[in-house]
């Protein structure tokens, strides 16, 4: 568990931080729950620490998530060239037949007024 700053400690922080939040924890109560100590959750969140795979496996356990669903940071780019890079680099192999079943979700999801 060492001091870091980089993007993807970060956006795990912010995973973490996101997941806690919706399952309604504080960062005391997780840690309590996780047998980690809440000022490190607190450091994990900020991106300031890089916690343990074991940690990780107890907050996801805490937060009864999958361990991949902890990782799944989309949701927690904010940065919009960032994410066109994602959608660009999803969409660039698909074929003609996929690129119209998103296209079709797309006007679901997002109607044309």
């Amino acid at each position: 568990m060492k001091k870091t700053k980089d993007p993807d400690s970060i956006l795990l922080g912010r995973r973490i931080r996101t997941l806690r939040t919706i399952k309604g924890l504080t960062q005391q109560k997780l840690g309590q729950l996780a047998d980690v100590d809440y000022k490190f959750i607190s450091e994990i969140e900020r991106g300031n620490m890089n916690p343990s795979f074991k940690v990780i496996v107890k907050i996801a356990h805490t937060l009864d998530i999958d361990l991949p669903e902890i990782l799944r940071f989309e949701q927690e780019i904010s940065d919009p060239k960032e994410l066109d890079k994602r959608i660009k680099l999803i969409l660039k192999d698909l074929s003609a037949d996929k690129l119209q079943n998103v296209l079709t979700l797309l006007r679901v999801l997002f109607p044309v007024r």
